[in-house]
């Protein structure tokens, strides 16, 4: 990563297409180790087993497990949307789903989960299969003693951190940054913070694309004062196959001032449908071709949303000094974690619209989101309006006005090669 006053490398587009593999498995991973407590989930839908297989952890003086149970796999699929998981030991007979297809669509929703299968059919064949297809152990029921069940749940979680640690440090120094804004609640912010960071980021002469990834209005287009013919919209209707990095950059808006900008839909009919491949396709082009791709998203938990900030290098949850807006904000980080988004690569940044006498200091709202402050935007509401009119971000605009200086201070954090938060 590239950094201002440092010399400028090129990375080859593979080992950036690596780093983006890894990025989430590794942070999650290291997460996981780092806790004291690992939560394992057990799909099996017999009761007893479970059970069973609680007292064999107990037995061994496994004291470090907690446990999750689910007897169905459409239940414990939407748990792996919500909560995070060390290891998920597997039965791949269930009531909603038989045989390898279980492992498959439960590898589909955690890829970088390691998986144990325990299940009753002893078929050597049923074993070579689901290991080739991404499980790292396959135990039969009844067959497997204490510790070897511990043993095996311990060395998949070991192997897969080590696995992910190794593939990060090789490819961790090339490719663009992905740095994601989203608002706690709606009406933070988040798209006057990512449109200013932007600016930010192509002032020190680096490549920003900065995308508003969302199917519905967004207003980023107004605020910039600009009427984009073309739009995310376009590029959601094109089948997956037939993006690349051509149609793409003719859909982006250039800027004068740097940036290239994918703007959302300005229409109601031109509300699109999307699918995961679309946006995932977007992602990789853009962050093979550009040094930093910032992405505005709506305030809501939608799949595109899950994507766009597992696929992020660092993730920016924007919050108003309110205790509501706090409160907003701290469910939004839980539900980042939750989707296995490591602690280290989330931060607040505060947004204050107008001053008033309710506000909580900095600390008081560090405390209640138990999570580090990357930035802070203090009131600048007529400079902003002023900012608006021009079709400029207020840094480029009125660069010695206070919020202009603490959104700069933030873009060099952000484009440091280990980002640090701020010092309260």
């Amino acid at each position: 990563m590239r950094v201002p006053g440092a010399a400028q490398e090129a990375g080859p587009g593979d080992r950036r297409r690596c780093r983006r593999r890894v990025r989430a498995t590794a942070a999650g991973c290291m997460q996981r180790v780092e806790t004291t407590t690992q939560k394992l989930l057990i799909i099996d839908a017999d009761g007893n087993d479970f059970a069973l297989l609680r007292n064999q952890f107990g037995a061994t003086g496994a004291s470090d497990f907690e446990f999750a149970h689910s007897n169905m796999l459409s239940h414990a699929l939407q748990l792996l949307d919500y909560e995070s998981f060390a290891a998920i030991v597997l039965d791949l007979e269930l009531p909603d789903s038989v045989g390898l297809d279980t492992l498959l669509q439960t590898l589909g929703r955690a890829p970088d989960i390691p998986i144990i299968i325990r299940t009753r059919a002893n078929d050597d064949s049923l074993a070579l299969m689901a290991v080739q297809q991404g499980a790292q152990d396959y135990l039969v029921k009844g067959s497997a003693d204490d510790e070897r069940l511990v043993r095996a749940v311990r060395y998949a979680i070991e192997r897969t951190r080590v696995a992910a640690e190794r593939a990060a440090a090789a490819c961790k120094k090339d490719g663009g940054r992905v740095i994601s804004f989203i608002g706690g609640k709606g009406g933070t912010g988040a798209t006057t913070v990512s449109s200013n960071i932007a600016a930010a980021l192509a002032s020190f002469e680096r490549s920003v694309a900065l995308v508003e990834l969302r199917t519905d209005f967004g207003t980023l287009a107004l605020q910039l004062r600009r009427e984009p013919t073309e739009t995310i919209a376009d590029l959601l209707r094109t089948p997956a196959d037939n993006l690349d990095r051509l149609t793409i950059d003719q859909h982006l808006f250039a800027l004068p001032y740097g940036p290239r900008v994918l703007f959302s839909p300005q229409r109601f009919e031109e509300f699109p449908e999307v699918e995961a491949d679309h946006a995932s396709t977007i992602i990789d082009h853009l962050e093979d071709t550009f040094d930093f791709v910032i992405i505005d998203l709506p305030s809501s938990t939608n799949t595109l949303n899950q994507l766009a900030l597992r696929r992020s290098d660092y993730c920016c949850v924007t919050t108003q000094p309110m205790l509501c807006s706090v409160r907003a904000a701290r469910a939004r980080i839980q539900q980042l974690l939750a989707w296995d988004i490591g602690r280290s690569r989330v931060g607040a940044v505060v947004v204050t619209m107008a001053p008033t006498g309710t506000a909580l200091q900095l600390p008081g709202v560090q405390g209640q989101l138990d999570c580090d402050i990357i930035g802070v935007m203090p009131p600048a509401p007529d400079a902003c309006i002023a900012a608006m009119d021009t079709g400029q971000p207020l840094v480029l605009h009125q660069p010695e006005q206070i919020a202009s200086v603490t959104l700069t201070e933030m873009a060099q954090r952000l484009a440091m090669d280990d980002i640090e938060p701020m010092r309260l």
